[in-house]
């Protein structure tokens, strides 16, 4: 029989922070660079999650190494860049929002096939999607090594998150009736509309205006509260309400 499939952003879907975000933090706290990139990348993100910046998370993220790899001009070590993935990745698990975490256990357990497709970078979206119980993942963006050493150099799919999620449909021979994704971003938005239940969550502007003309459901997690929203006569209302 053909599975159901979930799909599922990570980045500020199931990851409360960004993982290149994490990443950028640990090297400051390493010692590895100085805070003034790092706040520089914080910057950068906070302008592309409010859509001051160009709607393009593979542009922000060339951007964000671009700017990281300027601050470690010989490099980084591969053993360096696995250790702070490893510590970046268990401080995200141990961050992850309520309501997308059960989610994906509720599929898990209704043997639904899991994908993640994220913005961020292979090893990193790879160790998190595994240890979640994930059954594909992948990620839009790989370091390139050299002698032991990432670059700084950059590799980007050049698909986009709709064309990824089809070869995936193809591969596993899934079946898109009864399927579902979630996603936080207008990156996401070509993702929710292959799927028969696309749940938006925590939604920036341009996605929740979207999700709007659509009649998409909206889901709010603040704190300890989680609000399920539908529309109706053109406006959300709060249906359910759950406190963690």
């Amino acid at each position: 029989m053909r599975k159901q499939f979930a799909v599922f952003d990570i980045d500020g879907t199931l990851a409360r922070n960004s993982l290149l975000q994490l990443m950028v933090r640990e090297l400051v706290a390493r010692g590895k660079i100085d805070i003034g990139p790092g706040r520089q990348i914080e910057v950068m993100l906070h302008d592309y999650r409010q859509r001051i910046a160009d709607d393009d998370f593979g542009g922000y993220m060339k951007q964000a190494v671009e700017i990281l790899f300027k601050a470690l001009p010989n490099g980084l070590r591969i053993e360096d860049y696995n250790e702070i993935t490893d510590a970046i990745v268990k401080t995200s698990l141990a961050n992850t929002y309520v309501y997308t975490r059960e989610l994906v256990q509720t599929l898990k357990r209704n043997n639904f096939f899991l994908i993640a497709i994220s913005g961020s970078e292979v090893k990193a979206v790879s160790t998190f999607a595994r240890a979640m119980g994930f059954d594909a993942w992948v990620g839009e963006v790989s370091y390139v090594e050299r002698d032991g050493r990432l670059t700084g150099e950059v590799n980007a799919l050049h698909q986009t998150k709709a064309q990824i999620l089809q070869a995936i449909i193809k591969k596993f021979d899934l079946d898109t009736k009864g399927s579902t994704a979630v996603g936080d971003t207008s990156s996401d938005i070509s993702v929710l509309e292959m799927v028969d239940s696309p749940i938006v969550f925590n939604p920036n502007q341009a996605l929740f205006k979207h999700a709007k003309e659509k009649g998409w459901m909206v889901v709010l997690e603040r704190k300890d509260m989680v609000y399920g929203m539908v529309l109706e006569n053109g406006q959300y209302v709060v249906k359910t309400v759950n406190i963690g």
